[in-house]
């Protein structure tokens, strides 16, 4: 199973065998450098530089938005159909793919067959992480390669993964399983603290006010789309979202909330999939005012396209205080710290649990509005709100995001039990990180 996913799960180049540290000096001209590969609006951008008789080389660049057509940029066979009569096995070869913003190099010395592969951002002490495969040919070095691609069988390789997952979550603004917005961890993260739906037990029905919790039902979904990295990644996103909440007690005010979002996405058509599951109880503290509500998660993701496996957990306490009286409606303060971590993937067979740990701070405020003119015959209400969340620990790609979304809802009707609710809400959002910026709109039903 793991020839597919394993490089598309990064898992690829764990199968390496033993890591060795090298100072070794290269032979022959070196691989084009990231940057030089910017021009590439790609997932996956590959260089390679050739060295020709006279000390002439040559530069070529590509780029690929599926994982596994990746592992072969320096497969023998591969550079002769795509050089022709300029390659050949006694001339030096370095390129380089650029996994999702993390180098990758490849390396074929002059007069030598030995294959190198060198990943700089592993190391945390100035050397280089470098495995070598040694056959009579390249072509029998690569296919030693390759044949670890099958299998994960050794300690050190699963290690290998795990760092590599890690420095995607750190290097890669699209890695779905932890670093930016989009990802499983920022997705626990603001299903933990989420003021864009009123959906908490203390903004009750009283003096006009929009929601009451505990409804048996909400449905909603969402579509998204967005870019980062100066347009390099194009990606869109269809969320979906099941919830239902329990009060604890006949009459008693405490919330029991379940809640399952689900996602599709692509990144340059590139598709990943995810799903969470979250529970919390919400308990007021002053009626109608401020509420605590402390909640576990846990997400998963995979996509061999992407290059990406994992799940992790997330535990976090939140805080809503109403303030009434703001001219005719109400501002809702959000505060909210919580603890991510990965998991590992035993269930797989392999452990590659890249050890993620990161606390999370989100803190924002929604302003809700009932509005003077009627929609669909029924009252209407408008909620603005912005949240800004923070990450610290393990380093990730974006530690900081900025949200803001505005919402319209329609309630029930004037003769019924849910007019002071709303059942249905349109929401429009938008999010902010540095050079990474995503929309989506989305509608909500209560029943």
């Amino acid at each position: 199973m793991i020839k597919k996913f394993a490089w598309g799960a990064v898992a690829t180049l764990s199968m390496l065998g033993p890591i060795t540290t090298s100072a070794q000096a290269q032979v022959g001209p070196p691989p084009p450098t990231p940057q030089q590969l910017d021009q590439l609006q790609s997932l996956f951008r590959i260089g390679v530089t050739l060295g020709l008789p006279g000390g002439i080389t040559r530069t070529d660049s590509y780029g690929l938005d599926i994982a596994n057509d990746g592992q072969d940029f320096m497969n023998p066979q591969r550079l002769r159909e795509r050089y022709g009569a300029q390659y050949n096995d006694l001339f030096p070869v370095s390129g380089v793919i650029d996994f999702r913003g993390l180098p990758i190099y490849g390396f074929y010395d002059a007069n030598s067959p030995v294959f190198r592969i060198s990943i700089p951002a592993l190391d945390a002490e100035g050397e280089t992480y470098q495995n070598r495969f040694n056959g009579v040919t390249r072509q029998a070095s690569y296919d030693l390669f390759n044949e670890y691609l099958d299998e994960v069988d050794s300690a050190e390789a699963e290690r290998l993964v795990r760092l590599l997952l890690k420095s995607l979550a750190r290097y890669s603004p699209v890695d779905p399983l932890a670093g930016n917005p989009n990802s499983v961890q920022s997705g626990l993260v603001r299903s933990s603290l989420d003021l864009s739906s009123g959906d908490s037990a203390i903004e009750q029905a009283a003096n006009g006010g929009t929601n009451t919790a505990g409804d048996p039902w909400i449905v909603g979904a969402n579509y998204s789309g967005g870019s980062s990295n100066g347009g390099r990644y194009d990606f869109m996103r269809v969320d979906g979202r099941i919830a239902r909440s329990f009060r604890l007690t006949e009459g008693g005010r405490a919330l029991l909330k379940f809640d399952l979002p689900i996602s599709y996405s692509e990144v340059n058509g590139a598709r990943a999939a995810t799903a969470q599951f979250g529970v919390g109880v919400e308990f007021p503290l002053i009626a109608q005012r401020w509420s605590l509500e402390p909640r576990i998660g846990y997400g998963i993701t995979g996509s061999d396209q992407l290059g990406s496996l994992g799940h992790m957990i997330s535990t976090t306490i939140a805080s809503r205080y109403v303030l009434n009286g703001l001219g005719r409606g109400r501002l809702i303060i959000g505060n909210m710290v919580g603890y991510t971590s990965t998991m590992s993937t035993g269930f797989t067979g392999y452990n590659v649990n890249p050890g993620l740990k990161n606390w999370a701070f989100r803190n924002g405020v929604a302003y809700d509005l009932p509005l003077k003119f009627r929609g669909f015959g029924r009252n209407t209400s408008v909620r603005a709100s912005y949240a800004l969340t923070n990450y610290t620990g393990d380093k990730l790609y974006y530690d900081t995001f900025h949200e803001m979304t505005l919402s319209l809802g329609i309630r029930g009707r004037e003769e019924s039990a849910r007019n002071a609710r709303d059942l249905i809400r349109l929401n429009f959002n938008l999010i902010k990180a540095s050079d990474y910026t995503s929309w989506s709109a989305g509608l909500g039903f209560r029943f």
